[in-house]
Formats: structure tokens, C-alpha cells, sequence
């Protein structure tokens, strides 16, 4: 029916959210889950969630893929940098290796859950691409998928969202721009890079 696509992307969120917490409290209702499962669990964290562990593993894949170099800053990380999904979690709660980047904490921390400014979209769709292969490679060792088509797929609707509700995408500390038609044309012209190559 119209428009049912368009509703199914822009309510995303919420729609997953619900379907997760119905399949816990299904889960949960089940009496033969509950010795299994105590009374204490985060089932939620353990269905939905990427392990601490298997993100050390992504962190120190990442950190050599990038030479210990902050993604957004690109200054060398002294300290343990972080993993940072580059299209925040809160906006697309699963996790593709294509989707995390390497980052300092002030630089993590800053960003936070907004989307990233035009010329780290542009810098995240050449780095994606040209590091497929290796990142691919560390989401095999630590158990998480990479698929370079869905999150490129992901991070347009993310944008095309946020350009139709006037979001601001953040540059650098307290910066920020308006996420505009350049955003999308960002990755078109990715599209016709891979192309012709």
C-alpha cells in the first residue's frame, strides 16, 4: 500500500524496539526458558548487543587498520582509543563492521549520538570502501557482520532523515552544520568513484 515503506523507515526505531521487547517478554514467559535464564539477566543486552569483548577485538583491529589515528580529528591516539559507530547506534541499533570507526574519547565523546558533518560522511565513504577487506576481516575474528551495501544503504536513510526533520550534523567539538542536499550528493558521487575504479 503507499506509503507503507516510508512509514516502516521513518518509525524504524520504534518498531524495533517493540519487536525486541515482545520477543524478551516472549522469551521470558516461556517457563522453560527460566532456569536457564534466572532471575537476574539482561536478556535484552544478551540478544541485542555486541559483547565487551568482542569490541576489544574490533578496537585493536581497528586501531592497526588506522595506524592508531582518530577517524574524526586524526591526531595519534595516545591513550586506548574507542570504537565509535559512525551512524550512531541510537539511530540504527544493530552492529555492521562497516560501520565502526576507530576515534579518541574527547572526539567520541563529543559526537556522541548525532550524525557526522559532510566531510566526515565524504572521509567515511572512501575509508569504508578502500578498508572493505580489512574490515571485513576484523568483524570475521570477533563475530560481526560486515556488510558495505546495508550500511551504506543505512547511513542514506539516516541522512535523508535527518535533512527532511533540519538536523544539524556535528564537526568538531561544540560545531555543527545543517544537514543539506550535499549530504546526499556525498553518496552518489561515492557510487560513481566505485564505478570507475
Amino acid at each position: 500500500m503507499p506509503g507503507v515503506s516510508y512509514s516502516l523507515r521513518q518509525f524504524q526505531p520504534l518498531i524495533q524496539q517493540l519487536a525486541r521487547q515482545r520477543w524478551v517478554q516472549y522469551i521470558k514467559a516461556n517457563r522453560l526458558n527460566a532456569l536457564a535464564l534466572g532471575s537476574d539477566d539482561d536478556l535484552e543486552a544478551f540478544l541485542f548487543t555486541t559483547s565487551r569483548q568482542s569490541l576489544e577485538v574490533v578496537r585493536n583491529g581497528l586501531k592497526k587498520l588506522v595506524n592508531r589515528k582518530c577517524f574524526y580529528c586524526g591526531e595519534t591516539v595516545n591513550q586506548e582509543g574507542e570504537v565509535d559507530h559512525f551512524i550512531p547506534f541510537s539511530s540504527y541499533p544493530r552492529d555492521l563492521m562497516h560501520n565502526f570507526v576507530y576515534a579518541d574519547a574527547k572526539c567520541n565523546r563529543a559526537k556522541s549520538d548525532t550524525l557526522a558533518a559532510h566531510r566526515h560522511l565524504e572521509r567515511w565513504l572512501e575509508y569504508s570502501d578502500r578498508e572493505s577487506d580489512g574490515l571485513m576481516e576484523i568483524g570475521q575474528t570477533a563475530g560481526i557482520a560486515g556488510d558495505w551495501a546495508t550500511s551504506i544503504a543505512v547511513a542514506k536513510w539516516s541522512y535523508r532523515n535527518a535533512w527532511g526533520s533540519g538536523a544539524r550534523a556535528w564537526i568538531e567539538r561544540r560545531e555543527f552544520e545543517m544537514v543539506n542536499q550535499k549530504f546526499l550528493s556525498a553518496f552518489s558521487l561515492g557510487v560513481q568513484a566505485e564505478q570507475s575504479t
